[in-house]
């Protein structure tokens, strides 16, 4: 009897043993399975960060590009009105040289001092021109960067879910 007590002893040992195994594998299956939900829903979160990020920037660079193709015309037409001064200076210029003419002698280093002055003046226009126009390109470029940089710094902070 007590070899009979003992084998069945054995076998519900065994029996046990077993349950307890399928049970830490269960277990360690719905373990597995909330690493996995939670690893999924990091993701989708992060994936909604980006997106919100990447369109902040898309509307930022848009914006700033808008404002550099505003600038370009802008200095488009400021170089037509320019080149017209350009001409009217040079035009003063030769009026300057020709009038109240004395001999040939004045006549030349006043035609001479006139083109100089109208070449120094166009020169100075263009290239202020050139100078206004890269700093304010370069402005346009910062402030849109800045507004970018702050405007993904702030993107997590308006999560939603997808």
């Amino acid at each position: 009897m007590i070899a009979a007590l003992a084998d069945r002893a054995t076998v519900l040992g065994i029996v046990a043993g077993l349950a307890f195994l399928a049970g830490w594998k269960v277990n360690g299956w719905r373990l597995g399975e909330g690493i996995a939900q939670g690893q999924v829903e990091a993701v989708t979160i992060v994936r909604v960060i980006e997106r919100q990020q990447q369109s902040v920037a898309d509307a930022e660079g848009q914006k700033g590009h808008d404002q550099l193709e505003e600038l370009q015309r802008r200095a488009a037409d400021a170089g037509a009105a320019a080149d017209g001064l350009r001409k009217q200076a040079s035009s003063l210029a030769t009026q300057l040289a020709t009038c109240n003419a004395g001999t040939a002698g004045e006549r030349t280093a006043r035609e001479r001092a006139a083109s100089v002055l109208a070449d120094v003046l166009g020169e100075m226009e263009s290239e202020g021109r050139w100078l206004a126009a890269e700093a304010d390109g370069r402005r346009i470029k910062g402030l849109t960067c800045e507004r970018t940089y702050e405007g993904v710094k702030a993107a997590p902070l308006n999560l939603q879910s997808p």
